[in-house]
């Protein structure tokens, strides 16, 4: 009997001995399990930091690397002469980047002249606003727009940038964006960046792309010198609006692809031309074009590594003072 109790208290505490190592061994396992869920946690905490840290350098490259190709820019700029301005009315006229390679990556800048295009921030000027909204309708029909959408997105633009808020015959004032979703007034003021234009009545994505390689908007009223020596054959709506007449867009095309290949020497040797003379302008429309850059638009888009960064700086030139910076800003 004794000895019956003694086994059955042995297996007893053998029992428990293997529960308990058995209970010993999930904690075990539990916390092994947890340790390393732990464990995973901090290495993608230091991975993430580590990327983070690459990526914050990575950035901070390439801010150096943009804003070195700025002051590059600006240098070779101040340092136009007579004879490399005839090199770089090419290369605007070329459209054609220039590549700069550097370790890990390269710059590309395209250069433009900043004065080829038509300042719809003169539609805000008092004096004589008909004439002018009446100029930039007719560029709008010069680029297929039909007469009647090219006077309603001319009014559009006006009633945009004036400061009244008195719509003209065929614009847009608040009542027409408060109807919007969401509703929004007009601006009343100079427009800042000619993407703008997408918010102005009756100027939808299509009409916009087509405006674009057209049209600026500076910082003033004043109407645009546009520069013969750098205008392309595509541009040639810009001065077939300077000249007016019959076939004012094909004498402008002949003029801009009959170009020498050193650029028009003057104004007046340009009007001494046929196609002008036969137009009979007495000398009108003269104060409208040049044959010299004074504003520069620069298109930079670097690359470093895996990081891209694009956009657009104006410089003003002016004898003996350098190159100028007018504005700066990112491109989509």
């Amino acid at each position: 009997m004794n000895n019956s109790r003694h086994h059955a208290q042995e297996r007893d505490i053998q029992e428990r001995d293997t529960q308990e190592r058995g209970a010993v061994l999930l904690t075990t396992l539990l916390l092994m399990s947890v340790m390393a869920v732990i464990t995973l946690a901090i290495m993608d905490d230091i991975r993430f930091s580590i990327i983070r840290t690459g990526n914050v350098q990575a950035v901070e490259q390439l801010d150096w690397h943009y804003r070195g190709g700025e002051l590059f820019a600006q240098d070779w700029l101040d340092g136009m002469t007579v004879d490399n301005q005839k090199q770089f009315d090419q290369l605007m006229i070329s459209d054609q980047p220039v590549t700069l390679p550097f370790e890990e990556g390269e710059m590309l800048i395209k250069a433009h002249d900043g004065r080829n295009c038509f300042n719809v921030n003169q539609l805000a000027r008092q004096k004589s606003p008909a004439r002018v909204r009446g100029n930039f309708a007719r560029l709008l029909t010069l680029l297929e727009f039909d007469p009647f959408q090219a006077e309603s997105i001319a009014a559009a633009v006006q009633d945009w940038v004036d400061a009244d808020n008195i719509p003209v015959q065929g614009g847009a004032e608040g009542l027409v964006y408060g109807n919007r979703k969401p509703a929004h007034s007009a601006a009343n003021t100079l427009m800042i960046d000619i993407s703008e234009l997408r918010a102005v009545e009756g100027i939808d994505e299509e009409a916009y792309q087509r405006l674009k390689p057209f049209v600026c908007a500076r910082r003033n009223t004043r109407f645009n010198r546009i520069n013969l020596n750098t205008l392309r054959v595509e541009e040639a709506p810009l001065l077939a609006l300077v000249l007016r007449g019959d076939e004012s867009l094909s004498r402008a095309q002949k003029i801009i692809a009959d170009r020498p290949q050193g650029g028009f020497g003057s104004v007046d040797e340009v009007w001494e031309r046929k196609e002008i003379r036969e137009l009979d302008l007495k000398g009108a429309g003269k104060n409208r074009v040049n044959v010299e850059t004074d504003l520069v638009e620069l298109d930079i888009s670097l690359r470093y590594g895996e990081q891209v960064r694009t956009g657009r700086v104006v410089y003003r030139l002016k004898n003996g003072e350098g190159a100028q910076l007018v504005s700066r800003r990112p491109l989509d």
